[in-house]
């Protein structure tokens, strides 16, 4: 279902802007999931602009196809934008991810850096525990490890949330990114942290309000 929901961001453990994050339905059918990140105060200073993420997709025999998928970090350089494009006729993703171009043979399963939490979502809410994705990354396809965490009862600007909790860490890395994800709310995450090696919280995110159609 549709929704639009905004998020405390921090980093560090000192308080660093808002995020959104929207799903809506285009009137072709497919299926926009949109970030957008404003950073505050000092943080300005590395992100002076609007951060942005837009991945276009399909919902194809209950499996997400991406079919677009644009990144820019809000400034003038590019070495952190993307812009790729997947053919799912030719199985093949092309254009640019961080200055490198990209050319790579795919197949169905294969997600970006924002339809793979749609990926998550869609498994849940078919009662089917996820266990791993492919992620594009640059001009290689990687893949990610999903493990359960079990349950846990949070208290959010929302109220008390029973939730389910996952954690992702890319094959052969130390970091990983926690998901708790809320039942009651189609299994929106309502939290994230992201990790470093030694377990410390690099930055987060906290629900702050959500919209439902």
């Amino acid at each position: 279902m549709p929704f639009s929901a905004d998020y405390d961001w921090a980093a560090k453990g000192v308080t660093a802007g808002r995020s959104t994050l929207t799903l809506a339905r285009r009137d072709d059918g497919r299926w926009s999931y949109s970030s957008r990140s404003t950073a505050r105060g000092i943080f300005k200073l590395v992100a002076p602009g609007e951060i942005t993420q837009v991945s276009i997709f399909r919902v194809e025999n209950g499996e997400i196809l991406p079919d677009h998928y644009r990144g820019d970090d809000g400034t003038s350089a590019t070495k952190r934008d993307a812009n790729v494009t997947f053919d799912w006729r030719a199985r093949r993703v092309t254009g640019v991810y961080e200055d490198v171009q990209v050319d790579l043979p795919i197949e169905p399963g294969v997600q970006d850096d924002l339809s793979i939490q749609i990926a998550l979502l869609n498994a849940l809410l078919h009662e089917r525990l996820p266990t791993g994705f492919k992620l594009i990354d640059k001009n290689r396809v990687k893949e990610y490890q999903y493990t359960s965490e079990g349950r846990q009862l949070l208290e959010t600007a929302l109220g008390s949330l029973e939730t389910v909790v996952f954690r992702s860490r890319k094959l052969g890395a130390r970091s990983s990114t926690v998901f708790w994800c809320a039942p009651a709310l189609g299994y929106l995450p309502v939290k994230v942290e992201r990790h470093d090696g030694a377990d410390k919280i690099d930055w987060a995110l906290a629900i702050r309000a959500v919209k439902r159609e």
